[in-house]
């Protein structure tokens, strides 16, 4: 038995829980940056201390970091505030069709403000095409989002050149790296990105703090009313005992731990390959975040693997964790070109320094076992699938919310 879905999300380590609980029963006041007690002063220097540790690992300014709720949160800020503080250069917004939900909706959102969004194509590995890219750019574009790691299928982008692209021509680049902070070396003195969303419950850390990276000199503008907290962009009281068990995350992460999982990984495909027929892994197959695998099974549902697995005590993922729920299939299997009766069948896969072989060896068992069951008795293997996507496209114009 055991979670192989940490890309969801990720147990908090007890280190962590630790860290955090002085700033629940001690240091409970809150850091106005105004002259406070004691209380204020001893939650303000843990906050400040947070950010000088979440910098520190991005080889950053402290001040460059801007503590959210998360990484929805981050993306909004990041797209709708330089959205909107910088409309006197332009309306042309650049990104991906596999991005997150909350880069989608954001941009369709400013979309029906007048904002023109343009969609980048990605090949059959989910990765862009930087020529591509490069003829898309307008005199009017004022951003570029593209993701470090697609957070289904693990492919990297190659952020480095697209920031290079970027700052020749003087437009804000953006960047999603959920899934490959602390997973994947950012060093933002090399790497030029204006804008860097991450989160902390996906490194075992607490749910609910988030940081937007702004770099020195970014035009951007601030989408919430009222405080000056947070450099004027967030207001709001600060979470300090998840800014502070962030920090801990970050301090007690290993660098082995990328090696592990990526060792799991491989191991895991190794095993498929000797006993799971019919089956193709998606994702680009060496340019990819270490700790996520992800494949289509052929003529069996996602979600009917994902429910008897999860009753023999192993819990995965199927499509994208912000859109399995809806049952549709995954817009990013769309883009990457697989078929709805193809992408119906997605499972991924995603470790962390908790995992084991043992484990996979135990998954790989109840996984054949499970497609062998299903596949007898599965409409999918008479040509018959499960969710018709053309007479579902009507509700694609919901938000994921209002499902």
């Amino acid at each position: 038995m055991a979670y192989f879905d940490h890309a969801n999300s990720s147990p908090v380590d007890e280190r962590v829980i630790q860290a955090m609980l002085p700033y629940f029963r001690e240091f409970y006041g809150t850091a106005g940056l105004e002259l406070g007690h004691s209380k204020d002063i001893a939650a303000l220097t843990g906050l400040e201390e947070a950010r000088k540790t979440v910098a520190k690992s991005l080889n950053a300014d402290p001040r460059a970091i801007v503590f959210t709720s998360g990484v929805t949160e981050s993306n909004n800020m990041a797209i709708r505030g330089v959205a909107v503080a910088n409309k006197g250069s332009g309306r042309h917004i650049i990104t991906t069709p596999i991005e997150t939900q909350s880069v989608l909706q954001s941009c369709k959102r400013l979309e029906g403000a007048g904002y023109e969004i343009s969609m980048l194509d990605v090949d059959e590995y989910g990765l862009i095409d930087l020529n591509q890219l490069k003829k898309t750019i307008r005199d009017d574009t004022i951003l570029i989002s593209v993701q470090h790691a697609n957070g289904e299928i693990g492919t990297i982008q190659p952020v480095e050149e697209i920031a290079e692209i970027a700052v020749k021509k003087d437009i804000m680049f953006h960047t999603d790296a959920t899934h490959t902070y602390m997973r994947v070396p950012i060093d933002t003195e090399s790497f030029k990105a204006n804008l860097i969303s991450f989160d902390a419950h996906r490194i075992h850390g607490p749910k609910g703090i988030g940081v937007l990276y702004i770099r020195r000199k970014t035009r951007i503008h601030r989408v919430l009313e009222g405080g000056d907290e947070e450099r004027r962009l967030r207001p709001g009281i600060e979470n300090i005992p998840a800014a502070v068990g962030m920090a801990k995350a970050i301090e007690i992460w290993e660098p082995n731990e990328n090696e592990h999982v990526l060792n799991l990984r491989k191991y895991l495909e190794k095993k498929l390959k000797e006993s799971l027929t019919g089956f193709t892994i998606t994702g680009h197959p060496e340019n990819r975040a270490p700790h996520i695998f992800s494949m289509v099974v052929d003529h069996v549902e996602g979600e009917s693997m994902l429910v008897h697995l999860d009753m023999l005590g192993y819990s995965i993922s199927t499509g994208s964790a912000c859109s399995s729920k809806t049952l549709r299939g995954s817009h990013v299997l769309r883009a990457i070109g697989l078929p709805p009766e193809v992408s119906h069948g997605s499972v991924r896969v995603s470790f962390s320094r908790y995992n084991t072989e043992t484990e996979i060896d135990g998954f790989v068992e109840e996984l054949c076992g499970t497609v062998e069951r299903l596949r007898e008795f599965s409409p999918l293997t008479s040509g018959v699938y499960f969710a018709n996507e053309e007479e579902d496209n009507h509700h694609h114009d919901l938000p994921e919310d209002d499902w």
